[in-house]
């Protein structure tokens, strides 16, 4: 993936550079320590460069499942990525934090406060990062099955998690999650780390194109990237 930081974008506006685009996201929170954690997630977490650079040239509407407070739509929009954008998480104190940070600030970026397991709102590409292991492995399959239903032709999901390898990241990976949940900062609930078989079952190769690449960066976490883009001659299911 060649990144071009000068290159004009689709709409027609300039590409803000990644470190200012984290700086202008940073500045949206008012929390001490809410600053500091977004500083530190944006510039050390690859996963925002790297979205923006696949999404960059889409015309489509995007849809972040498990959004949090809003740091990829912040992302993006810093960046000049003007396609509508829909955050849904099923936490009220990160929505409602989202929605104070983007206040007067952007637009067409809605947040809602909904749990990933009701209807997607919006048919566009979709994006699903660090969100399939806090379902069960039903509702995982349940939720990936929607996700493919409202992906139309050259449609796109990006989805960022750690699968169960069993391995040293893997391991750490989990720690770190169950740390997070000790703090209250994420939603206390059973974690299924999904194999990687499972992620991609759903998207047949003869309607889908997919990759599983790593993703972990400079971190010790077993983050792997997944995508899937519906091939145009595939039937779009009703």
């Amino acid at each position: 993936m060649s990144l071009q930081p000068n290159r004009l974008i689709h709409n027609g506006s300039k590409d803000v550079g990644h470190e200012e685009a984290c700086a202008r996201v940073t500045d949206l929170f008012e929390e001490r320590w809410l600053r500091l954690y977004v500083r530190r997630k944006l510039r050390g977490d690859p996963i925002y460069s790297v979205a923006f650079e696949l999404l960059r040239d889409s015309d489509r509407p995007l849809i972040d499942l498990g959004c949090g407070v809003g740091l990829l739509p912040f992302y993006l929009r810093e960046r000049n990525f003007r396609n509508p954008i829909t955050g849904v998480d099923r936490d009220g104190r990160k929505i409602a934090r989202a929605k104070s940070a983007a206040r007067h600030r952007y637009q067409e970026l809605v947040f809602a406060e909904q749990d990933v397991g009701h209807p997607i709102p919006a048919r566009g590409d979709v994006t699903i990062f660090d969100l399939l292991h806090y379902l069960s492995p039903n509702d995982q399959v349940r939720l990936l099955e929607r996700v493919r239903a409202r992906l139309g032709p050259g449609g796109r999901l990006i989805i960022r998690d750690c699968p169960d390898d069993g391995n040293a990241r893997f391991w750490l990976t989990h720690l770190a999650e169950r740390f997070a949940q000790s703090t209250s900062w994420n939603i206390k609930t059973p974690l299924h780390f999904p194999p990687r078989a499972r992620i991609l079952a759903p998207f047949d190769l003869g309607e889908f194109s997919r990759s599983v690449e790593p993703l972990w960066g400079r971190t010790p976490f077993n983050n792997h990237l997944f995508i899937f883009q519906r091939r145009p001659v595939a039937t779009v299911p009703g």
